[in-house]
C-alpha cells in the first residue's frame, strides 16, 4: 500500500511539474493603445518569454493574427499560446520571442477598407508596430520580425508580409482566407452577404465585374502581377513563406489555387495539407508548427 501511495504521489508531482514547466513566460490581455487613425482604443495581447523580466536584452517578435469574428484574446483563450510557445522554447524548437496579438476586430481583414472609414493597415504600420517596438524590448529589424495568423489572420499575415517585405522575414499562413472573387457575368447577381462584404471591404464593382479594390488586395492577384525581378531580387527578397491548411477545410481550394500560382511564378514556399478542418484543434497544432518554423528562420 505504501509503495502504491509513493508511486501515486510521484506521478502527481511529475504531472504538476510538467504542466508548470509548459507554462513558461507570461501572457497579458489587458494592454491598450490609443489610435488616432482609428479614433478608438485598440486592445492587444502579448506573450513575454520567461527571461524577459530578468534581462535587459532585446527579443525577436512574432505578430500573430486572429480570424474573422474573433479578437485579440483568441490566441490566448482558445489557441493556448502560452502553453505552446513555452513548450517550443523549452524543447528547443524556437528561441525566445515576443508574441504580439493585435485586434483585427470582427471582419476588418487587416486592410484599409474601401471608403477609408476604417484604415487598419495604416494603423498597424504607422501606430501599432512603432509603439509596440518602442514599448517592449524588440529587435526592430527585418530578420527578427515574423508574422503569422489563421483564416482572416492568415490572409492578413500574408498580405502584410508580401506588401511590406522590407519589414518581415517570414510568414506562416494557417487555413488562410485567400478569398477569390469571380467577375459577374451578364444577368448574374451576388448573394446578399457577398455583396455587402465586397462593398464594405473592396468597394463597388468596376467595368471588369470585380470590386474596385479587390485585385490590389487579393494575394493571388498580387503574385500574378508581380514582376520576375520582384520575385528573384536578392536585394529586396520576399519573405520565407509557409502555407498550412487542413484537408477538410472549406478554404483548401483557395489555398491550393494560390500554391499553383506560386509554383507557376517560381516563388519559393512550403505547403502542407494536414488532417483537419477549420477548427481551433487544427490551429493549435498549426501554432506548434509555426514555432518550429519561427525557430528555423531565426537560426538561419
Amino acid at each position: 500500500m505504501l509503495n502504491r501511495t509513493v508511486l501515486l504521489l510521484t506521478l502527481i508531482l511529475l504531472t504538476t511539474s510538467s504542466l508548470a514547466w509548459s507554462q513558461v513566460g507570461s501572457v497579458h490581455t489587458d494592454s491598450v493603445m490609443n489610435s488616432e487613425i482609428l479614433d478608438r482604443e485598440m486592445g492587444y495581447s502579448v506573450w513575454l518569454p520567461e527571461s524577459y523580466d530578468r534581462s535587459d536584452r532585446d527579443y525577436p517578435v512574432l505578430y500573430l493574427m486572429h480570424g474573422m469574428t474573433g479578437d485579440y484574446t483568441d490566441w490566448v483563450v482558445k489557441g493556448e499560446v502560452m502553453r505552446i510557445a513555452g513548450e517550443a522554447v523549452l524543447n528547443g524548437d524556437s528561441p525566445e520571442v515576443i508574441i504580439v496579438m493585435p485586434d483585427g476586430l470582427y471582419d476588418a481583414f487587416y486592410i484599409n477598407n474601401y471608403d477609408g472609414s476604417f484604415k487598419w493597415e495604416d494603423f498597424f504600420h504607422e501606430e501599432f508596430m512603432p509603439e509596440i517596438e518602442d514599448r517592449y524590448r524588440i529587435m526592430a529589424n527585418r530578420n527578427s520580425r515574423l508574422i503569422a495568423g489563421l483564416s482572416m489572420g492568415g490572409y492578413g499575415a500574408m498580405y502584410h508580409a508580401v506588401k511590406y517585405k522590407e519589414k518581415f522575414s517570414a510568414v506562416y499562413a494557417m487555413s488562410a482566407a485567400f478569398l477569390e472573387v469571380e467577375p459577374l457575368q451578364e444577368g448574374e447577381e451576388r448573394g446578399e452577404w457577398s455583396r455587402d462584404f465586397n462593398l464594405k471591404t473592396w468597394g463597388p464593382e468596376n467595368e471588369e465585374g470585380y470590386p474596385e479594390n479587390y485585385k490590389e488586395h487579393s494575394i493571388q492577384e498580387i503574385f500574378k502581377a508581380m514582376s520576375d525581378d520582384e520575385i528573384t531580387n536578392r536585394q529586396a527578397p520576399l519573405p520565407a513563406i509557409f502555407i498550412d491548411c487542413g484537408d477538410d477545410d472549406f478554404l483548401l481550394e483557395e489555398n491550393m489555387n494560390l500554391v499553383a500560382i506560386l509554383n507557376s511564378r517560381g516563388v519559393p514556399f512550403e505547403f502542407r495539407v494536414r488532417d483537419g478542418g477549420h477548427t481551433w484543434e487544427y490551429w493549435r497544432t498549426a501554432l506548434e508548427k509555426t514555432m518550429v518554423f519561427v525557430g528555423d528562420q531565426l537560426r538561419n
